[in-house]
């Protein structure tokens, strides 16, 4: 018996430290890919991106089909599916197409700070479609996140405006995203693992953003293609096992670890941030960055709270009625890691 939580620790390390240094990594490549020289063309990174998500998904179901235990389902409920899917995917493309053409305006810290307000935007949404309950408690606790976000704008030595609208579009993108993408994942009937989810998710994506490549391709998109292929690839690999991991970590984390990699991710990407790129930090951002942490964390352990009152009344249920206390604790769940996912 002690070896089950043992192994349930290393577990939430394993795939809590995969996915921090995938999501890093790929944050600083992006920004370094976008510098002028390089490849500057968001639309076309972004399509490289989901091009290569799209191939190698299907690469990987044709050698190892028994890796998407949930595809044969899918592929029977396709129009189920697609039905969520398709808006997803478009969500998906908007929010990674705005949040790569933010880099040519902003540092990767500031981006980094207002990302910290997608739970606040994902509870305000939530509670909108009915998929949360609003409580005065919660809306304080996310004052304080915004607040701190506030702070963080506020103190921007750079500050430009189209990098702070193209970061809030991407982020609005990105919150509608992962609520339907909770709803694919463990509701509405379907239970994609997480590769089959990826595996639909990509060519969604990547038909919108084919079609807008087209009418905004130029001779320097193709020249700076040939001279930086190698980099590209690499790149969209990177982005293809974040997907993955994304999916991996919503599925398998409690809310608790999902909360504290968020933490740990947020503080080495500000400081990766400041190290390599040079990025400056004002004091008030410093400031702003610490409140926005510390009502995260509060946030986290009123998630926490919750989920240990559900699980107080299952157990306090006769036998023959602990399946929907279960329900009701997993659905608890769902929705907290809903509602801490940042996009990453």
């Amino acid at each position: 018996m002690a070896s089950a939580p043992t192994s349930a620790v290393m577990q939430t390390v394993a795939i809590g430290s995969v996915y921090i240094a995938v999501s890093a990594s790929l944050i600083s490549f992006n920004k370094y890919l976008m510098q002028p020289g390089l490849f500057p063309h968001a639309l076309f990174l972004t399509t490289v991106h989901m091009t290569v998500t799209s191939a190698m998904s299907l690469l990987l179901y044709a050698v190892a089909p028994s890796l998407f235990p949930s595809m044969p389902k899918a592929r029977q409920e396709y129009k189920t599916v697609l039905k969520y899917i398709a808006p997803l995917g478009a969500l998906f493309a908007l929010a990674l197409y705005c949040s790569n053409s933010a880099y040519l305006y902003s540092s990767v810290a500031f981006l980094q700070f207002c990302k910290e307000g997608n739970v606040a935007m994902v509870f305000a949404m939530s509670c909108a479609l009915g998929l949360q309950v609003f409580s005065w408690k919660k809306v304080a606790i996310l004052s304080v996140v915004v607040a701190g976000c506030l702070l963080c704008a506020h103190g921007e030595i750079q500050f430009v405006w189209m990098g702070f609208l193209l970061q809030i579009t991407s982020q609005l993108a990105e919150s509608s995203k992962n609520i339907i993408g909770e709803i694919v994942m463990t509701g509405a009937g379907l239970k994609l693992d997480v590769l089959t989810f990826v595996a639909f998710q990509a060519p969604c994506s990547l038909l919108p953003l084919l079609a807008a490549a087209v009418f905004n391709y130029t001779p320097d998109v193709g020249h700076d293609f040939r001279a930086s292929w190698p980099l590209l690839l690499l790149n969209a690999s990177n982005a293809f096992l974040l997907n993955v991991m994304i999916a991996l970590t919503l599925k398998k984390l409690s809310t608790l670890a999902f909360g504290i990699i968020g933490l740990v991710k947020d503080i080495i990407i500000v400081t990766s941030s400041f190290l390599v790129f040079g990025a400056p930090i004002s004091h008030m951002q410093f400031v702003g960055f610490s409140v926005t942490i510390a009502g995260i964390a509060l946030w986290g352990r009123l998630k926490m709270q919750e989920q240990e009152e559900a699980a107080g009344e299952k157990d306090a249920l006769l036998p023959g009625s602990k399946q929907a206390a279960s329900d009701d604790a997993e659905k608890a769940t769902n929705d907290t890691a809903k509602e801490a996912k940042e996009a990453s």
